[in-house]
């Protein structure tokens, strides 16, 4: 569950009043969720809880599988697309882009990086940590650094995060 407090899964909303907003598609950090897909346009993630090393999501009448050598941090679906957070490797100076976007067929779109310049020394930046739908059902991804966190929506086109703010 998120700490921040703008965050509108950050208030403990129940599954009965997620899935009323038209939100049910996605799952988010903690949650185990199996909900059918309204109309069948957009995947949905079935099953997923925070740490698993197996997201699924139906697309049509068929279960995409994407295996992961860690545990996941984070998995959404939005806009046709699904959106996995993989664990952040803690060891010194190793590739932070730990998050992935794939397209509803399991299509992998684009792996994305965190923003270097976000700190005095980009190897402070630890890589991805979660991720949500905000109220508007984009996604915000939170980015970890030695010295504190970040957020923003991802650019799918550049393989980065944009419109970045500090994360408190």
């Amino acid at each position: 569950m998120s700490r921040h407090p703008q965050d509108p899964n950050a208030r403990g909303r129940s599954a009965e009043a997620t899935s009323a907003e038209g939100a049910g598609s996605r799952a988010t950090s903690g949650e185990a969720t199996s909900i059918r897909a309204g109309e069948g346009r957009d995947p949905v993630i079935t099953g997923w809880r925070h740490g698993d090393r197996v997201v699924r999501w139906m697309h049509g009448d068929r279960t995409v599988r994407k295996d992961f050598a860690g545990p996941t941090q984070a998995a959404l679906a939005w806009a046709g697309r699904v959106l996995v957070v993989e664990a952040l490797d803690d060891a010194p100076y190793t590739p932070t882009d730990n998050a992935v976007v794939y397209e509803a067929d399991g299509t992998e779109l684009v792996r994305l990086a965190p923003p270097r310049d976000l700190v005095a020394e980009p190897s402070w930046v630890f890589g991805f940590f979660t991720a949500h739908l905000d109220a508007r059902g984009r996604p915000v991804l939170v980015v970890a650094t030695q010295v504190g966190d970040f957020w923003g929506h991802p650019d799918l086109a550049s393989g980065t995060v944009v419109d970045v703010q500090e994360w408190r």
